[in-house]
Order: structure tokens, then C-alpha cells, then sequence
């Protein structure tokens, strides 16, 4: 899969430590695809040769709301219209 391989190669770039946190409408959407440790996209995401033990240590959180981008926009609109007052 070449989400779970792009999360993969995000993770090595980031090294995210308290997780990695799949988002958006496609993580939902696809949960049969992501879940379990051989889903295609944990098979994809794990596949970094001799990086792999490092992926071994990054949990990966799927968050199920499909417009958390929105809601995030929505917060840094709101504390911009705070700022003009």
C-alpha cells in the first residue's frame, strides 16, 4: 500500500516518539486496510530494510474523524478573529 509505505517513510523522517497519528478522510475510510500487524498498510509501513527496528518503536494511532482538518482551521480562525479585537 502506498499510504502505509508514505506513513512509513513520514515516521523515519520525523521520528515521532509519542506516535504517529494517521489522519484524514482516507483513514476511515480504509480501516479494514490499516488495521492489524499484517494489514497491507502495516506490511508497506514496516518494509524499510534496516530501519525497520526504529519503525518498531513509533505507535501508529488512526484517528477516525474525517474533517479534523476543519476543525483545526476553525481553531486557528477563531484565535486570529480573538487577535483583532
Amino acid at each position: 500500500s502506498a499510504y502505509g509505505a508514505e506513513v512509513g517513510n513520514a515516521s523515519l523522517k520525523f521520528i515521532p516518539t509519542g506516535g504517529m497519528f494517521v489522519t484524514g478522510g482516507l483513514t476511515p475510510k480504509n480501516i479494514g486496510l490499516i488495521k492489524g500487524q499484517d494489514s497491507p498498510f502495516m506490511t508497506a509501513y514496516m518494509d524499510k530494510g534496516r530501519l525497520n527496528p526504529l519503525l518498531e518503536t513509533v505507535p501508529i494511532f488512526a484517528v477516525m474523524t474525517e474533517d479534523i482538518g476543519l476543525r483545526g482551521s476553525r481553531v486557528c480562525a477563531e484565535r486570529e478573529y480573538g487577535a483583532m479585537k
